[in-house]
């Protein structure tokens, strides 16, 4: 009697223990589709926000009624594809999805710029900008323009993100394109190298763009020559034109080699690696070539700072 006793009892135990256990196996399913629902939902509203953002970025490039607001813009832009907030959260687990999300973004870009840009091939970094008809011709160059020099920009949230992948590397709009122009013409490319080769003569135009706008940029942040009108520039250009490095800090002139001198240095130097004849706009050749140096006589960090920046300055020039 005990014995069918005991018998019984550990068929209880192995039932009630199988019953346990589908029900732990029910719990865990339910775990991992509710975590997929999660990761499906992050990734939508992600693609979603990030869509928006940009197209009120674009909006605002095209009507900013100055390039140096165009450039604003444009950054946020930028700042805002997915690529560039690719966390490693979620489906961004997936081995491929950074560079799924940066060939989303060169497709979309390159189709903006397609666009924006001159059809001929040209690049006007001194176009003034018509934000009272946004879509005019000369309103699209502008907004190309400030799109070329923006496209090197980083979220500055892809610092902590690739912190914890040291596998992965820093990307842009500008890393990608880079790596594009310099791959192989032999084969059919894939990825955003692909939709960066299908728009190939665009991604030289925006290279012309970099290397004749950045300059200006400089010039301006230096001398306000952007701020006169035509005749005014053109008095300035004839006449010349002081850079005093004395009015500015050790940061400042670091910065404008970094972000500024450098990012035009950069396409002149991709351009030639690509066997394509750098072409400097000749009024912003001349502005360069007109622009007296009035150097700091202090001896300090500052001095070799400037140094390099007038050796930047050099280098953009056109070799004669």
């Amino acid at each position: 009697m005990s014995k069918r006793l005991l018998l019984g009892l550990m068929s209880l135990v192995m039932v009630v223990a199988c019953s346990e256990k589908e029900k732990l196996d029910d719990m865990h399913d339910a775990t991992n589709d509710m975590r997929d629902i999660t990761n499906e939902l992050y990734d939508t509203l992600r693609q979603g926000d990030s869509l928006s953002l940009r197209r009120q970025a674009y909006e605002a490039i095209l009507k900013a009624p100055t390039l140096f607001k165009k450039i604003s813009e444009a950054n946020k832009y930028f700042m805002s594809f997915e690529f560039q907030i690719w966390n490693k959260f979620g489906q961004d687990l997936e081995a491929d999805k950074r560079a799924l999300l940066g060939q989303q973004a060169a497709m979309e870009f390159f189709m903006e710029i397609e666009e924006l840009a001159p059809a001929d091939g040209s690049v006007n970094p001194l176009v003034e900008p018509e934000s009272d008809d946004i879509y005019s011709e000369k309103n699209r160059e502008a907004a190309f323009d400030a799109m070329a020099v923006s496209m090197h920009q980083h979220n500055r949230k892809q610092v902590r993100a690739l912190s914890q992948s040291p596998e992965q590397k820093p990307m842009s709009m500008y890393s990608m394109m880079e790596e594009a122009l310099l791959s192989s013409r032999d084969q059919a490319q894939t990825g955003y190298v692909r939709e960066i080769l299908a728009h190939e003569s665009k991604a030289i135009q925006l290279l012309q763009a970099r290397y004749n706008v950045f300059p200006l940029v400089f010039i301006n942040a230096v001398s306000h020559i952007g701020n006169k009108n035509f005749l005014a520039q053109a008095w300035q250009v004839k006449m010349g034109w002081t850079f005093d490095v004395e009015t500015l800090n050790a940061t400042q002139l670091e910065y404008l080699q970094t972000e500024v001198l450098n990012q035009a240095l950069a396409s002149k130097k991709l351009l030639e690696k690509l066997n394509i004849k750098p072409e400097l706009n000749s009024h912003v050749e001349e502005l360069l070539t007109k622009m007296t140096v009035k150097k700091s006589n202090k001896k300090s960090a500052k001095t070799a700072s400037q140094e390099q920046l007038l050796k930047v300055l050099e280098q953009l020039k056109p070799a004669k």
